[in-house]
């Protein structure tokens, strides 16, 4: 055991030492982009902008384009998201675009109109509406896209070739 300036090393270099966590939060919590969390108490009227992800433990009644949304046992969502994957416990009614994934926990209850790149719902979980699986039809879209490129090409060469 080795002492310097009051600090005992135990054998590791205090340099290698992880760095303590800025006042408020946890060391093994990660920065990550901007987030709203809506306490259980809290009901929320709006458009919701610039939220990378939406923790809802209230009630929600808005409009919202994100990268995620969680709703808790004791969250409900009114409204519309477009969003990249969704976590459901509680309630969503409306209108909810997952681009990639949605996932329906047991205690969740979804409806309305909603479209997803994949689904995953668990025993008891609930679903209604009309559903509509978006990915086999942006893999096609993407695939007529390069389909019409040669074409492209190929006109335009004709188009030299007779002038």
């Amino acid at each position: 055991m080795t002492t310097t300036g009051g600090t005992r090393s135990f054998g590791i270099d205090n340099n290698l030492r992880s760095k303590p966590a800025p006042y408020g939060m946890a060391a093994d919590e990660k920065k990550e982009g901007s987030k709203l969390h809506v306490g259980a108490d809290i009901h929320l009227k709006g458009e919701i902008t610039s939220c990378d992800r939406l923790i809802v433990e209230g009630k929600v009644e808005a409009s919202m384009t994100s990268k995620e949304i969680e709703i808790s046992q004791s969250g409900v969502f009114n409204g519309t998201v477009d969003i990249d994957t969704a976590d459901i416990s509680g309630q969503f009614d409306g209108t909810m675009k997952a681009r990639k994934r949605l996932v329906v926990r047991k205690t969740g209850r979804v409806s309305g109109d909603i479209s997803y790149g994949e689904i995953e719902i668990e025993p008891g979980g609930e679903i209604g509406g009309s559903l509509k699986k978006i990915a086999g039809e942006q893999g096609s879209l993407l695939n007529d896209i390069e389909k019409d490129k040669p074409k492209e090409k190929a006109s335009a060469s004709e188009d030299k070739e007779t002038a």
